[in-house]
């Protein structure tokens, strides 16, 4: 039960975010670097939680990963976006 709630609460802290990435359209504050680390160390977390045997680990840390990808990707798509739109102007 701790691992679960753990991982329920970790994973929350993603959720804010990529709901006011989505409404504000920009992502500026978020580092790639930041993004591509906790991506490779939550990766790495899951090849441990593979070795362990631990479902609750590969799990919270895959879903984290895709919620990392979610906001690598709207980062990159709203700063090519605004950087288009900068542009025109």
């Amino acid at each position: 039960m701790l691992g679960i709630s753990a991982g329920i609460i970790t994973l929350s802290g993603f959720i804010p975010q990529i709901y006011k990435g989505r409404k504000t359209k920009r992502l500026d504050d978020l580092s790639y670097l930041m993004l591509g680390l906790l991506c490779a160390g939550m990766f790495l977390w899951i090849i441990y939680g593979f070795f362990r045997n631990d479902i609750v680990i590969i799990l919270v840390n895959f879903i984290g990963v895709l919620l990392n990808i979610i906001l690598l990707l709207m980062k990159f798509h709203y700063g090519k976006h605004h950087s288009e739109i900068s542009n025109k102007y």
